[in-house]
Order: structure tokens, then C-alpha cells, then sequence
């Protein structure tokens, strides 16, 4: 699915989506080009604890947390630098 499809199929919900293909453009976004709606939630906090449990179980899998009242996901790649304790 895209986006825009995405958002007409679950209007004015947060949904829980999993990038099946996407890439990152030159200004550091990441363009969702194929997207599997995993999940709708009427509020955030329902979505994220979805969210932890699925990367918990598996955190090669790319998520997101998005309300469809975005006309793009607009997501910013940051790379971190730096050591985890």
C-alpha cells in the first residue's frame, strides 16, 4: 500500500506500520514506497505499547507510529553516534 491509501482506509486514526520498501532520499528522509498497515488505534499510547512489543520481538523490522491526518509521513533518518551503555 501507499500512504495516501493508508490514510483513506483508516481516517483520523494512529496506525501501526511496518515499511515493506523504502529508501532514504538525499536530505536524510526515508521514503516509504510500499507500507503494511499492521494495526489502527484510536489514541498513541495504545499504538506504542504495539509497537514496543513487536520490536522487542523482532527490531530488524522498520515500524512507525503515524496519525493519518498527515498528508506525508515526513520521517527524518538520524544517524546516532555515540556508545550505549
Amino acid at each position: 500500500m501507499k500512504w495516501e491509501d493508508v490514510c483513506q482506509a483508516f481516517p483520523e486514526q494512529w496506525v501501526l506500520i511496518e515499511a515493506v520498501r523504502a529508501h532514504t532520499n538525499e536530505k536524510s528522509e526515508r521514503i516509504l514506497d510500499e507500507i503494511a498497515p499492521l494495526e489502527k488505534f484510536s489514541d498513541s499510547p495504545d499504538a506504542m505499547k504495539a509497537y514496543q512489543e513487536i520490536h522487542r520481538e523482532d527490531p530488524t523490522r522498520e515500524l512507525y507510529v503515524l496519525h493519518t491526518s498527515r498528508k506525508e509521513p515526513n520521517i527524518i533518518e538520524k544517524k546516532w553516534v555515540g556508545v550505549r551503555r
